[in-house]
């Protein structure tokens, strides 16, 4: 499969009564009629793992990236904030279309990232390069600093997990301890 046919069709998704096809602007293609029942998008498809921060490529804005898990096996990623003026596409982008991008690469840049968004704003493309350097996929390569290279310790499974972990521990401590907050009054 090419990374333009996986991006041209991001979520596909079959039923008994319908089948809903998702592209990669997060628009609904209906195929059949569907009785009654609420728009699926692929945002009420993904439950979001985590939620970060990171440098830019130039290191001139920080950006927001969220991590996000469809199915309980497919990790997807998208931009949400950028503390500059660049815009980016806020898309969900599955991650294993970005490891194909990546594996085995050497002399990534910026350019290399734009096939992910055909058609949207230049910075996604960079955007989501310094993301997953962040994220510890990809780093320098050390013959040319403007290229960069797959991390080999790294893989979008170990992203992953986590992920998954951070969310576990995050849903803990939101929930509400009952013992908090009671005293007892002193009698007197």
């Amino acid at each position: 499969m090419s990374i333009k046919s996986a991006i041209e069709n991001t979520v596909v998704i079959d039923s008994e009564n319908a089948s809903i096809v998702v592209d990669n602007a997060n628009r609904l293609t209906e195929t059949d009629s569907l009785p009654d029942t609420l728009p699926v998008t692929l945002d009420s498809l993904i439950r979001v793992l985590k939620e970060g921060n990171c440098p830019s490529l130039t290191g001139r804005s920080t950006l927001g990236y969220q991590l996000g898990l469809k199915d309980e096996s497919e990790l997807y990623l998208r931009l949400i904030s950028n503390t500059g003026s660049g815009f980016f596409s806020k898309e969900w982008i599955a991650c294993s279309v970005i490891e194909q991008l990546i594996t085995g690469a050497a002399e990534l840049t910026s350019t290399s990232f734009k096939t992910l968004f055909p058609n949207k704003s230049v910075n996604t493309g960079g955007f989501v390069m310094a993301v997953i350097k962040a994220l510890g996929l990809i780093h320098s390569n050390v013959l040319n600093s403007r290229w960069h290279e797959q991390a080999k310790e790294m893989t979008f499974e170990q992203v992953t997990l986590e992920a998954m972990v951070f969310a576990e521990e995050a849903e803990k401590s939101v929930i509400p301890n009952k013992a908090a907050g009671k005293r007892k009054h002193k009698e007197g």
